[in-house]
């Protein structure tokens, strides 16, 4: 096989939504991205393009930029020894469209073994239909806020890129204790999803454990991702690393 057929089947490009806000699926997407890079892969994390960038405060972006002497403080932060490249729009750029989907993909995937979108709480954002169709994975995450995922279930109805993705969604249960899944909680969960299956079984395919708080805060505070001041925490990411 050709090298770079063998390049072109490597890589892949996932979105990282979650259900609602605050379930983790930023915090998820920036860790992971991370520690894929500190391997030595090449790895892009992005936004859905023409939303508000958490990224650019969550990073302290144009601190960042200044340090590492950069001209263009609107396009890209280098973090793991370049490996990891992260894209993000400034507030007061002008919003891009989606609109060209195909072609803003293909140019994250020109550079990148692995393009991580977070797409954060906006799954009903009409932008991203298409989008999904064209990602190799769909990680959809949760928290242990079960009451709040089962009214979700019930007073929304599934959207259409859950319903035409199936074999692409990866259900990840953020700030999990491992304990439940020996209980009736997991099989709860489960239940509780497949209502947007209609009837049919839903599977939890990962589980993401509850971080050291002091930590989280600590490295938040200092507009760092957990990884960068806390590699010792790399383990509990280990079930989204491959």
């Amino acid at each position: 096989m050709a090298i770079e057929e063998t390049r072109r089947q490597d890589r892949r490009c996932i979105a990282v939504l979650s259900l609602y806000p605050q379930a983790g699926a930023s915090f998820l997407a920036g860790n992971v991205a991370f520690a894929m890079a500190g391997s030595g892969s090449a790895v892009t994390l992005c936004e859905l393009p023409g939303t508000s960038s958490y990224l650019y405060f969550a990073l302290d972006f144009e601190r960042r930029a200044h340090q590492a002497a950069q001209e263009d403080l609107s396009s890209t932060l280098y973090m793991q020894n370049d490996c990891l490249r992260i894209h993000v729009d400034t507030p007061l750029k002008n919003k891009d469209s989606c609109s060209d989907a195909v072609d803003w993909l293909f140019r994250l995937s020109k550079e990148s073994s692995t393009v991580l979108i977070d797409i954060s709480s906006s799954w009903k954002n009409h932008q991203i239909e298409r989008l999904l169709t064209m990602l190799d994975e769909i990680w959809v995450v949760f928290d242990s806020d079960i009451a709040r995922l089962t009214r979700m279930i019930l007073t929304e109805k599934a959207p259409s890129w859950w319903q035409g993705n199936q074999s692409k969604i990866r259900m990840v249960a953020n700030k999990w204790n491992e304990k439940w899944n020996r209980t009736a909680i997991m099989k709860k969960v489960a239940g509780t999803l497949s209502l947007w299956n209609e009837g049919n079984s839903a599977q939890v395919h990962t589980v993401i454990p509850l971080f050291d708080g002091d930590k989280t805060f600590a490295a938040h505070s200092k507009a760092m991702l957990l990884l960068e001041q806390f590699p010792e925490e790399e383990r509990g990411f280990a079930s989204l690393l491959h």
